[in-house]
């Protein structure tokens, strides 16, 4: 058995007293008020903090400042630290992209002007509240027995001894889910478009069965993905969504209203490009987790690759293409729909996986988009060798964790080890 962490967002009840909406309000203010005072001090300390320890200097300026209670003030520092890692991770990403790229080259000039900014600086964050985590000192999520609603949200309020419970409006999905949780672990109040919602993050039981074999999966945009499943032989799938053709369709639709200025009718349409694209990429990740049930799964993720495609590059069709996929948020739900089964799923780097044979690692050439021909002669289909060499990688970095012990996996291992020692 093994356990999975799911947020819920759930909606405050539209018939919510405007006092208890008031008490909502100032109490986000005053948290974003905090974490914005512990960013503060850390940027004028000059330090970028990284453990709880550094972060926790401030709390008794950051306390007298707010009057907030020492549970708010944990709070707001595990939000603040959050953010400076968050800085910290995205700054190292920077430095080693700077490194990599040739002084007096246009794209070094872009990387100088994409530096991150430290947390809580630019103007668009200051315009926002910041949401924090909610633990059983100051919030608890509870069973009601009122009319309205059967969930409520108790939480302490500014008033020192002075608690509020604010409704829920849960849908019957909700509802479902709560019950079936093992556990509520915490939750965070969010503001978005002058409303406001719970996200719970629950915890569930899964069962976790041993894994049958292992898994490769290729991202691409005209093969959204492809994945071939190894256990004793191999098995070489190609899953489609209609993502492309929808999308399409529904820019066509856009460009025409626009010629005609139906302005109305497109500010409707603002926001349906991105909800279908994320529609049909749950679909597909919910189609390939359970065709690839029981399979640890590696998906590959071209990490940094927009980046090498900038304007100005001379390949705008593909920059263009490129820049309109999401290859990490659909890695992303394949990892979720995973879990949910009690798979493993992990994400990692596809850099030369496309340019290599998986069986002998010679530079290949592509006759087709869909061929490839290596040095040695071997010949594949362009996606299942992508597949084969993101599977290899990803063993080979499971070799050395207790999960590699596994017989199952030792045997899909031994499977691949075979095929390629074959000539």
């Amino acid at each position: 058995m093994s356990r999975h962490v799911r947020t819920l967002k759930i909606p405050v009840h539209y018939l919510t007293t405007k006092r208890k909406l008031c008490i909502l309000d100032r109490l986000t203010a005053r948290l974003t008020y905090a974490v914005r005072l512990f960013c503060e001090e850390a940027e004028k300390a000059g330090c970028v903090p990284k453990t709880r320890r550094e972060i926790r200097q401030f709390s008794n300026h950051v306390a007298e400042k707010t009057g907030l209670s020492a549970g708010f003030i944990q709070q707001a520092e595990d939000t603040a630290l959050w953010m400076w890692r968050s800085y910290r991770e995205l700054h190292k990403k920077w430095e080693f992209m700077l490194k990599r790229a040739e002084k007096g080259t246009r794209w070094h000039k872009k990387l100088l002007k994409r530096e991150p900014s430290p947390s809580c600086t630019s103007k668009r964050s200051k315009l926002r509240k910041i949401p924090t985590l909610f633990d059983n000192r100051t919030g608890e999520i509870q069973r009601a027995s009122v009319k309205l609603t059967e969930w409520v949200a108790h939480i302490s309020t500014l008033k020192k001894g002075e608690t509020t419970d604010i409704l829920l409006n849960p849908s019957e999905w909700h509802r479902k889910m709560l019950r079936e949780a093992e556990k509520i672990k915490s939750f965070q109040i969010v503001k978005k478009n002058g409303k406001y919602y719970v996200h719970v993050l629950c915890v569930y039981r899964v069962s976790s069965p041993e894994p049958k074999g292992i898994a490769g999966v290729d991202l691409g945009l005209n093969r959204p993905l492809s994945a071939v499943l190894v256990d004793e032989g191999f098995r070489f799938s190609i899953f489609r969504n209609g993502k492309q053709e929808r999308l399409k369709e529904l820019s066509n639709r856009v460009s025409h209203l626009r010629r005609l200025e139906k302005w109305n009718v497109l500010k409707k349409l603002r926001h349906r490009r991105l909800n279908i694209a994320k529609e049909h990429d749950r679909k597909l990740a919910k189609e390939y987790a359970e065709a690839s049930k029981g399979y640890y799964t590696f998906i590959g993720y071209p990490r940094y690759i927009i980046y090498q495609k900038f304007r100005g590059n001379g390949e705008k069709l593909g920059r263009k293409m490129l820049h309109g996929w999401s290859f990490l948020r659909q890695a992303y739900y394949i990892v979720h729909e995973k879990a949910k089964a009690g798979d493993e799923a992990e994400i990692v780097n596809e850099w030369w996986t496309s340019s290599r044979c998986w069986k002998c690692g010679a530079k290949v050439e592509r006759p087709k988009q869909s061929r490839i021909i290596c040095e040695n002669g071997h010949q594949y289909d362009a996606d299942f060798n992508g597949c084969m060499n993101i599977l290899q990688r990803g063993y080979a970095s499971l070799r050395s964790k207790t999960l590699a012990s596994i017989p199952t996996l030792n045997r899909a291992g031994a499977t691949v080890d075979i095929a390629q020692n074959r000539r």
